[in-house]
């Protein structure tokens, strides 16, 4: 049984463009892409946030960290207009969420598991239910 720990575990990793996407191709894990700028202030308030929520989540998501001031590039590819900005990917690459602003490590870590694929699937449902009720009960719905 190998129980080696992966170099990137409790850790964030401070990558370029090309490391990124050399990543997201490789990787079977979930991945937390924090952007964040050494000018913004609240970014600077995020990233210790971010670097504990990499510590306290340990193998459950690999921690990635781009400087959108190196990178402008990336951000157009990724439709990031703003920072800082946390994207989540789940384990096939794709991308399930995203959140702006400032966030504290207890919110990372919940934001995070709230988009494991069993918990997706069960809230894709409530949305088309709640979706559902909100056209049915709508004094004037719009044709479909």
């Amino acid at each position: 049984m190998n129980t080696s720990v992966p170099s990137w575990v409790g850790k964030v990793e401070e990558v370029n463009a090309m490391g990124f996407n050399r990543i997201a191709r490789s990787t079977a894990d979930p991945l937390l892409l924090y952007i964040g700028a050494p000018w913004c202030p609240p970014c600077k308030t995020m990233e210790p946030a971010f670097a504990t929520a990499a510590e306290a989540m340990g193998t459950k998501a690999r921690f990635l960290k781009v400087n959108a001031a190196t990178d402008p590039q990336l951000l157009d590819s990724l439709k990031v207009a703003a920072v800082p900005m946390l994207l989540m990917y789940d384990e096939q690459g794709q991308e399930v969420g995203r959140l702006l602003g400032s966030l504290s490590a207890p919110r990372i870590a919940r934001s995070s598991s709230r988009r494991s694929p069993k918990r997706r699937s069960a809230m894709a449902v409530r949305a088309k239910r709640s979706a559902w009720r909100c056209v049915a009960s709508s004094p004037n719905p719009s044709p479909s």
